[in-house]
């Protein structure tokens, strides 16, 4: 493993190689893996997952509550017309 004092001489040295560049060198701290980044994904999947599992309960919920009601719950989005641009009346 590189000593600090390593470490540095390293960041040192790609600091001149790039220099005038508009862009810094690019380097990490080691810590990521493909291993890591598979977790990760893994769980922000399961984040998602849990997020539209709770969404289609709260929908269900909606639904069962307004049975057997004549209309649609209020979040469908359905709309008659278009209320923003009216037809011309003459």
């Amino acid at each position: 493993m590189p000593t600090p004092k390593e470490n540095r001489k390293k960041v040192d040295e790609a600091e001149k190689e790039s220099f005038p560049a508009s862009d810094p060198p690019a380097w990490t701290s080691g810590a990521a893996s493909p291993e890591a980044d598979a977790k990760r994904a893994e769980k922000a999947a399961e984040k998602a997952e849990k997020e539209r599992d709770a969404e289609e309960a709260e929908i269900d919920e909606t639904l069962d509550e307004s049975f057997p009601a004549s209309d649609p719950p209020s979040w469908t989005g359905t709309h008659a017309g278009d209320g923003h641009n009216p037809p011309d009346r003459k």
